[in-house]
């Protein structure tokens, strides 16, 4: 159901996010009608769930069924950016994961102009950082997910290099 964005909006919250687009069109009609924002997440093969970043076939086949789900959500009101996977830097081995969330963000600007393209990474990692800014320039932004550091991500985000533009899109104790 819903009722997570319905006391979202009671305690004074203005943006959900989610983490693919199962029930993509009742979360941002919801959403809207509460006036609230959606980060709406785009489902990313995880490596440590069995994706092969080396299957080029699996890859595409991915990139295309992104680009329906853009083209499905894109003008929905309440969308405020496109979330690309969840976390794909924890346990994985493949770089080739960052070729591939570079062209879903650079797809998603084709499709889609009128809204930024992030990705979640589970903490900040300097190795991590450095290969995002290297192989992904089509992100707008990076989204962080931290526990119990919440107060140092900016020194972390500085630390490592990055002077973007980011967001924390999970926290807590």
């Amino acid at each position: 159901g819903t009722n997570y964005i319905e006391r979202l909006a009671q305690y004074g919250g203005n943006s959900v996010r989610t983490w693919d687009t199962r029930n993509a069109e009742v979360v941002l009609n919801k959403a809207q009608q509460l006036n609230l924002t959606v980060t709406l997440g785009l489902n990313v093969g995880n490596e440590r769930h069995g994706f092969n970043y080396d299957d080029t076939a699996a890859v595409k086949k991915q990139l295309e069924k992104l680009r329906m789900e853009v083209r499905k959500y894109k003008n929905y009101p309440s969308l405020l950016v496109w979330g690309i996977g969840n976390e794909l830097n924890l346990d994985y081995k493949n770089s080739k994961v960052w070729d591939a969330v570079n062209e879903i963000a650079k797809m998603i600007h084709e499709e889609d102009p009128n809204h930024p393209a992030t990705t979640m990474l589970a903490g900040v990692n300097k190795k991590e950082i450095d290969y995002i800014k290297a192989r992904c320039p089509a992100l707008d932004l990076l989204s962080v997910q931290v526990y119990g550091g919440l107060a140092s991500v900016p020194q972390q985000l500085r630390t490592a290099g990055y002077d973007g533009p980011y967001m924390v899109t999970e926290w807590g104790p």
